[in-house]
């Protein structure tokens, strides 16, 4: 870094003028050694601080608000030759507009040129040109569904009770993930609730917790949440969103399937892919009973008896069935 004086030589630091700014005294000492150092001579910051023992940081410090308040001028250019070089400017008082255009003349040739401060201190800055509009800027389209926080808290609050007891805390990255892209896919948080309870009791899940039997609460999770298999991304578990008619596309796969398992035997175009099962609806069915132990005893009870008595009560061989397995 060269270390350059702004104005003729001899000129005296003001402390007044230092203390106005609220420069204090580690800025007055760097600013007079700045001025006391050879016109164009290079120049370091921890060369000073060791030669007037002080803190390296303090007096980078001082740099700092020295060339805020107008007193420093850092100029940062590349040479036409594709060197950058530093170049710093000491005035003994602020620096004026006119001395700004003069540093600015000196390096018309250089490739990229930063000033710092790029405006003398009680002049307005110069104006910075508007940002470039880029079309990505514009406003989204309005079929663009934005998923915010509040929508998959929404969505993660609908989940039974029952499971999110057995889920851990927090919850993993992989269901906020499943919710996530369900949102993205067009659904809307009510859409997802209802197709979170119309899985949940339809596929069977709210009996096996009943029963004890849930041993993957996370992929249960997940499942709830997950698209169906059909292409068409309107379909709910084969009923159409927008016209809440059964999807038919979905028609169109199941008739295929049933034609190729009961005709010939060839394999049907689309042997490999199943219709989503129509669930009952959500009001039909009836919560399970939780589990009594007693009952399923006296069950299993019966059960035992009713076989016991059927198996006493097969009529016996006959003596020529018996004679013809002796044969």
């Amino acid at each position: 870094m060269r270390i350059f004086h702004g104005r003729r030589p001899g000129a005296a630091v003001r402390k007044g003028a230092l203390r106005g700014h609220g420069l204090d005294g580690a800025a007055a000492t760097l600013l007079v050694a700045l001025l006391e150092c050879e016109d164009g001579g290079a120049v370091t910051l921890a060369a000073l601080a060791e030669e007037h023992a002080l803190p390296a940081r303090r007096l980078h410090a001082a740099a700092r608000a020295l060339t805020g308040a107008g007193f420093l001028l850092r100029v940062k250019y590349q040479a036409p030759d594709g060197r950058w070089a530093t170049d710093l400017y000491a005035y003994p008082t602020p620096i004026t507009a006119a001395e700004l255009d003069t540093v600015r003349a000196r390096h018309t040739g250089a490739l990229t040129l930063t000033l710092e401060p790029d405006h003398a201190p009680g002049t307005p800055p110069p104006p910075t040109p508007p940002p470039p509009s880029t079309p990505a800027a514009a406003a989204l389209p309005e079929d663009v569904e934005l998923v915010t926080a509040a929508a998959v808290r929404e969505v993660l609050g609908s989940l039974p009770g029952q499971l999110t007891a057995l889920l851990p805390t927090p919850l993993p990255a992989a269901l906020h993930h499943a919710v996530r892209s369900a949102l993205a896919a067009g659904r809307q948080p009510q859409d997802l609730s209802e197709r979170i309870m119309r899985r949940w009791w339809a596929h069977g899940y709210a009996t096996k917790t009943a029963l004890g039997l849930l041993n993957r609460p996370i992929g249960v999770a997940i499942a709830l949440l997950r698209p169906g298999t059909c292409p068409d991304p309107r379909c709910e578990d084969t009923v159409n969103l927008d016209t809440g008619t059964p999807c038919p596309r979905c028609a169109e796969r199941s008739e295929d399937h049933h034609r190729a398992r009961d005709g010939s035997g060839q394999p049907g175009p689309e042997t490999d892919g199943f219709a989503t099962p129509t669930p009952p609806a959500f009001g039909s069915l009836d919560p399970v009973p939780p589990f009594d132990p007693d009952t399923h005893a006296a069950g299993v009870a019966r059960t035992r008896a009713a076989l016991a008595e059927a198996r006493n009560a097969r009529p016996a061989p006959t003596s020529a069935s018996n004679s013809r397995r002796n044969a």
